[in-house]
């Protein structure tokens, strides 16, 4: 445990320090956080598989994003729900996700929750209809805290709610380690040591656990940036 705190402790401490780099509007073009930020939302698999399942109904629905950063999703899918709100570990990146959405005129507030990064924060429990997540569970290389959150998504999601997260896919992928590792001794995150999804099974394995059913998944081209060979976009039902 000791280990894994020390682990969290780097990865706050490197979200924080790369968000207090600069302002918002200045991020944005230097892209501290989220590198290729503006082909990322050029990204059309996003809207695909991330959002596969969502139709008119959610329009009604609630929904919670693992990872927020600065906000870019909330900037894209805001229209798609009633609420969208974020919990991220880096506090810094939550302030800048403020920024964001006022500099955008997004017309939602959402509710923001400081993670301890093997966890969601303070969420509400049975509260949401959809959790999902973007280019944040791959930049985690310890399986035990992967765990920890999918339970806590669980947690958080009404009954008949669903999940929805891309990862890394595929063995060749540089500065990555095996989806079972528990690398607490890493230095660095962000792509510096992520983890990757060998095979698709390993993820329905570890969902099943918490109750989660109805599994699927689909593997597409890498997106934006990133350096691992494919990438694996998979949903869940509690």
């Amino acid at each position: 445990m000791a280990d894994e705190t020390a682990y969290m402790q780097m990865q706050k401490d490197f979200y924080n320090r790369y968000a207090a780099q600069s302002t918002y509007e200045q991020d944005i073009k230097r892209e501290s956080i989220v590198g290729s930020y503006h082909k990322h939302d050029d990204w059309t698999d996003y809207d695909r598989y991330i959002m596969r399942h969502v139709d008119d109904s959610y329009k009604q629905k609630l929904a919670l994003e693992f990872g927020c950063g600065p906000g870019r999703n909330f900037v894209r899918w805001h229209h798609l729900f009633r609420q969208i709100d974020g919990c991220d570990i880096s506090e810094k990146n939550l302030e800048n996700a403020r920024a964001n959405l006022k500099y955008h005129g997004v017309p939602m507030e959402p509710i923001f929750f400081e993670t301890s990064g093997n966890d969601l924060g303070a969420a509400p429990s049975n509260y949401y209809d959809f959790v999902y997540s973007t280019i944040c569970m791959q930049h985690i290389c310890v399986h035990r805290i992967r765990l920890s959150i999918m339970r806590h998504m669980y947690r958080v999601l009404r009954k008949g709610g669903r999940i929805s997260i891309q990862m890394g896919f595929g063995y060749q992928a540089p500065q990555s380690v095996g989806y079972y590792e528990n690398n607490t001794g890493a230095e660095t995150t962000n792509r510096g040591c992520d983890t990757r999804v060998e095979d698709a099974d390993f993820l329905e394995k570890d969902l099943v656990t918490f109750g989660f059913k109805d599994f699927d998944y689909w593997v597409r081209p890498t997106g934006p940036g990133d350096s691992h060979p494919y990438w694996i976009y998979f949903t869940a039902v509690k």
